[in-house]
């Protein structure tokens, strides 16, 4: 039983532990009791879908509601109160659990090599195969089943169209010899207010209209506010419009690919728990809005986003997916239109370091009353290109137009 509260101790403190719990211990593995907290949990998270952790003391009050008898009360009570006052982390305890069943499950297949009835070994390596993906850290030995030894020139050129992601505006592609490519890093920045999440919004659109899966992780704004202004890039309808025909709004987004497209709301996250909904949602394209707030051990902010932004990158190579992050402009992108990799607020050397393309957006006054920007490709290794150009913005739409021919 200790066990099993450590374990539900793990699902109330983080939701991506509570996924694996879900999705690796089976209903044989609970007692009764547990699995009637278990269940409350899991109503918590469904009703709740930017809820990173569960509140425990909402958690008793569900606990008992449907219990009856003033002993069987108590005993819940008593469960939670545990779970509350034990601490844990989440992710670390779920996966020594889960290693664990492994190492149980590999003696199991053992015994069934050894023996003449292998009928179930097939599902059993497919469940070992689950659980070692789940488990393993970050920083394993590197996988070598994709080594190139003298490679092909075929295989080092990306010369094929349907290998491209490509970027919105258009104006973007042009100047990334056609788009960017599965493990690439590109990273957004720009002042407050000046347009940061409008390029994100405007940017996630154009890859649902390539049929590509969507993560996006927000720490910043309310995910509600994020979806609604997807939704309204989507369907080119305003927030006004969409809330007096809803179905019309909904229907023109999924015709434009809003099905492929997940979110969650950290708050505010760390690598852990980034790789972690990777490995569950397999995006194409994974959104981090923003790297400042992603939590990794360090005193220093400058040594923080360096962190932050390289582990973005390795997850990106690490599952074959586009990064795409946002960070800050330092005050001297203030009413300036181009921006350099000097402009980056507090991490000028680190995060450049940690991307591949880095795109500052930047305006004066006079763009500003005119509903334009300046895009400047700070960092292009993908081309070599770093001119900056303007683009027309409509911010109701958070939408962003090319303006050249």
């Amino acid at each position: 039983m200790s066990t099993e509260r450590t374990l539900l101790a793990a699902a109330c403190d983080s939701r991506g532990a509570y996924a694996l719990i879900k999705k690796h211990m089976l209903e044989e593995d609970w007692s009764d009791i547990s699995k009637a907290v278990l269940s409350k949990i899991d109503d918590y998270y469904r009703r709740d879908p930017d809820a990173t952790s569960v509140d425990t003391g909402v958690l008793t009050s569900m606990v008992v509601q449907d219990v009856h008898n003033p002993k069987h009360k108590t005993v819940f009570s008593d469960i939670v109160a545990y779970i509350a006052a034990e601490n844990v982390s989440g992710v670390n305890v779920v996966a020594v659990v889960l290693g664990a069943k492994r190492e149980a499950l590999g003696n199991r297949i053992a015994s069934m090599l050894a023996s003449t009835n292998k009928d179930e070994l097939p599902e059993l390596m497919a469940e070992f195969q689950r659980l070692t993906e789940s488990t393993s850290l970050p920083d394993r030995a590197q996988d070598t089943s994709e080594l190139l030894v003298a490679p092909d020139i075929d295989e080092v050129t990306h010369g094929d169209e349907q290998d491209l992601i490509r970027l919105m505006p258009i104006s973007l592609n042009r100047r990334l010899d056609g788009g960017v490519l599965r493990g690439h890093h590109v990273v957004v920045f720009a002042r407050p207010e000046m347009g940061k999440t409008m390029f994100v919004i405007n940017a996630v659109a154009g890859f649902l209209r390539q049929d590509m899966r969507v993560l996006y992780l927000g720490n910043e704004e309310p995910i509600q506010d994020t979806v609604l202004r997807i939704m309204s890039r989507l369907s080119e309808m305003t927030k006004h419009q969409i809330m007096e025909d809803k179905q019309t709004a909904y229907n023109l987004a999924v015709d434009k690919g809003y099905k492929n497209l997940y979110l969650m709301r950290l708050t505010p996250g760390t690598l852990r728990e980034i790789e972690e909904l990777v490995v569950q949602v397999r995006p194409d394209v994974l959104v981090v809005d923003q790297l400042r707030n992603i939590q990794v051990k360090d005193d220093s902010l400058t040594r923080s986003l360096e962190k932050a932004a390289n582990g973005v990158r390795q997850i990106a190579g690490k599952y074959k997916c586009l990064a795409l992050s946002v960070t800050q402009a330092g005050e001297s992108a203030s009413g300036k239109a181009v921006l350099t990799m000097g402009d980056v607020d507090s991490s000028n050397t680190g995060i450049p370091g940690a991307c591949d393309v880095m795109i500052g957006i930047g305006a004066t006054k006079e763009d500003e009353v005119s509903n334009r920007r300046v895009l400047s490709l700070a960092k292009n290794k993908r081309s070599g290109n770093h001119s900056f150009f303007p683009v027309s913005v409509n911010v109701p739409l958070a939408k962003i137009s090319s303006m050249e021919v």
